[in-house]
């Protein structure tokens, strides 16, 4: 990572303003974006768990092909079973669904591989790249608060899109659209204050005597206590002698508060590349553009992050003979891109009359 003009010697440690601002900063709607408060949005967090659960559903095994072109699977090969059993903690499963969850929301999965096989997954936001002209280092801080280096071979990396060559760090969606994750949020947190302060008034107390400052105060106490939150909702207020509650048109309704609601799931459906209908988004959906919809997830945007994890593992654990040999890894796709029982009948049916296909293929 470039070292900033303002801070030249920026470590991992003591890092630079700018570097600590861009993922904890306030956004122009008043918010702080982070990975914690990200995730309480609904929609994020279904947009990455879809990302995460779908890449690690995929079946994935070790092939190896000769030269005419025959494929066979090895399932007990040794890259296979780094994969079904990467370490204590995590199974198979749960491995490729963090990596794969880290690399959609903050840019960058990345694992430790360790010298008996196993990967000790590590924290993308302590991770700092350089390239020394020969190999790409990895420098991060371990449990202990030690700096460690790696070579990249010792290391398995999922990036998102990555913008800067020097550093092959992905983009993390929190500091390209922290604003537009910012205003998703801010509604989220406007919406609980607007039901913890009373969804059923909407008006201010007005009165022509002069009061002081102590009797504001005081009234504004008496009121919050007895007429906002949502176990006051519909009580009948009961003012002092002359004071006028003045009710205000403007409500969250008025405001298109629902329609900024539902504006927000589909800028989070933009930035994830998920269906709004995989958000729990149905206003536009049928039968039909719901299936077509699935098939192009799979297409566009489950499909770069299989390509990006073959390519990882293939470049990484498989020694240069193995290669050579034409041994690879290979998840499996296909379940997710067959059409409905129609369209597969009709298909079965035309490959058996022109003999492409016979009844026991």
């Amino acid at each position: 990572m470039r070292n900033s003009p303002e801070n030249p010697s920026t470590s991992l440690s003591q890092p630079a303003k700018w570097l600590t601002s861009l993922f904890s900063g306030p956004t122009s709607s008043g918010v702080s974006v982070t990975q914690e408060t990200t995730l309480g949005i609904t929609a994020v967090w279904r947009a990455v768990r879809i990302i995460g659960e779908g890449v690690a559903g995929l079946q994935g095994d070790v092939y190896k092909e000769d030269k005419s072109g025959n494929k066979k699977r090895l399932p007990s090969h040794r890259v296979a079973l780094q994969l079904r059993e990467p370490s204590l903690l995590h199974t198979g499963f749960t491995f490729k669904e963090t990596m794969s969850a880290y690399a959609a929301l903050r840019g960058n999965g990345i694992a430790k591989i360790e010298a008996n096989g196993t990967f000790t997954i590590l924290d993308p936001g302590s991770i700092q790249t350089r390239y020394n002209g020969q190999t790409l280092v990895y420098t991060y801080q371990d449990m202990e608060g030690n700096k460690r280096t790696l070579d990249s071979s010792q290391v398995l990396h999922i990036p998102s899109l990555v913008m800067d060559t020097d550093t092959a760090l992905g983009k993390s969606p929190l500091s390209v659209h922290r604003e537009s994750i910012g205003v998703s949020m801010a509604q989220t947190r406007y919406a609980a204050k607007f039901f913890k302060n009373g969804a059923h008034i909407d008006g201010f107390l007005s009165t022509d005597q002069k009061l002081s400052p102590e009797g504001i105060a005081r009234m504004a106490k008496s009121w919050r206590t007895r007429y906002t939150g949502v176990d006051n909702a519909g009580s009948t207020p009961v003012l002092e002698e002359g004071m006028k509650y003045v009710p205000l048109s403007l409500n969250p309704q008025d405001a298109m508060f629902v329609e900024s609601s539902q504006l927000s799931i589909q800028e989070v459906a933009r930035i994830f590349g998920v269906p709004l209908h995989m958000l729990a988004s149905l206003d536009r959906a049928t039968f039909s553009n719901i299936e077509h919809q699935s098939r192009e997830f799979v297409t566009y945007t489950l499909r770069p992050w299989v390509k990006k994890w073959e390519e990882e593992v293939n470049r990484k654990l498989f020694t240069e003979s193995e290669k050579r040999r034409g041994y690879y890894y290979k998840f499996n796709l296909e379940s997710l891109l067959r059409g409905d029982s129609e369209s597969r009948a009709k298909l079965i049916d035309t490959y058996m009359k022109w003999g492409i296909a016979n009844r026991d293929e």
